[in-house]
């Protein structure tokens, strides 16, 4: 086995596992190009051992998890394609951001910290079966959530401190800060430390 398998099959406490939800809705608009960026320039914020996934609320899995090292180049190249249009889906990305690092979970054996740091412009368009998903995310896993919402006034289904953070952003110029936030905040929120195996 190369050394880098050998480095990723060691269970380490330390290594942080996070999954980016990309909104790629229609109304990002021309924000898109700059959200993509925000969301390579976050790797910055990142340990090279850490591993990292991105989801595209509408074009699904951009990025499978990978080590911080080898993303840049593979994000840049699979985020290209990715343009603005369809609705809010944030349910669907939840739930595939949990299938994935429940995935990653079970390959490093629960050892690390596991997060879904969300971005969105907007109200998700399936907002019951939203909150159903997100309430079972933090009842069953360890998964911290974390939502940075781009000019976002009001209420949103994901705005519950019971559940994670939530920070608000005035535009997509101050995503990325936001995003390196995200990613270099150590959470506190730690409302359970196992994933419960829901038939056990």
């Amino acid at each position: 086995a190369s050394e880098t398998n050998i480095v990723e099959a060691t269970p380490d406490p330390n290594r942080r596992i996070t999954a980016i939800v990309l909104d790629d809705s229609g109304s990002m608009g021309s924000d898109i190009d700059a959200a993509k960026q925000a969301v390579v320039e976050a790797l910055a914020s990142m340990a090279a051992k850490d591993r990292v996934a991105v989801i595209a609320l509408n074009a699904g899995v951009v990025l499978p998890f990978t080590t911080v090292t080898d993303a840049p180049a593979l994000l840049q190249q699979a985020l290209a394609p990715i343009r603005d249009g369809g609705n809010t889906p944030l349910t669907g990305a939840l739930r595939k951001a949990q299938a994935l690092l429940e995935e990653e979970a079970s390959a490093v054996r629960g050892f690390g910290s596991f997060r879904v740091i969300v971005t969105t412009d907007g109200a998700a368009n399936d907002g019951v079966a939203l909150n159903e998903a997100v309430e079972n995310l933090a009842r069953t896993t360890p998964i911290q959530i974390a939502t940075i919402g781009i000019g976002i006034q009001g209420g949103h289904v994901l705005r519950r401190s019971d559940l994670g953070t939530f920070v608000d952003v005035a535009n997509v110029s101050a995503l990325k800060d936001a995003l390196q936030a995200a990613i270099a905040e150590n959470a506190d929120f730690n409302a359970i430390t196992n994933f419960i195996d829901p038939e056990g």
